[in-house]
């Protein structure tokens, strides 16, 4: 009976990392959350075209959906923080302020996208981390034509 214990125990802590992958794995990093979210204001949002920003960034070309922030990257970074020094850890958190979205869709089996941009409230997911590691939802205020 012990020894079928001492097994078993040491079977769980060899599951055990492999468990904590398969949770906290799934999520992206914040770099990996901000290479493939964020555009920058350097250039002017109306020149972001879906078609080509699909293609561009590594890990989206099989992707039928996905949502870009036009916005200044403190932005994205502050969206986790309780206080200055406490970070908000595995919590979903509205923003405070509306983003400029572009929301990137295939279109039907063609290679091309069809785009949406909008200013939205958007719904974050702040990691075990503290930090921006998914989008989760978002609330148009008004869609941006051009």
């Amino acid at each position: 009976m012990a020894s079928s214990l001492k097994v078993l125990g040491s079977v769980f802590l060899l599951l055990l990392p492999l468990w904590e992958q398969l949770i906290y794995g799934q999520n992206l990093s914040r770099e990996e959350f901000m290479k493939q979210h964020h555009l920058r204001p350097s250039q002017a949002f109306s020149q972001y075209k879906c078609d080509v920003l699909m293609k561009e960034i590594q890990g989206l070309k099989e992707k039928n959906s996905h949502i870009f922030l036009y916005t200044p990257w403190h932005q994205i970074y502050n969206v986790c923080f309780r206080t200055w020094r406490e970070r908000k850890r595995n919590v979903y958190v509205w923003s405070k302020q509306p983003f400029k979205t572009l929301k990137c869709s295939k279109r039907n089996s063609e290679d091309m996208y069809r785009e949406k941009r909008s200013y939205s409230y958007v719904e974050f997911h702040c990691s075990v981390e503290g930090y921006v590691d998914s989008i989760e939802d978002l609330q148009v205020l008004g869609v941006i034509y051009y």
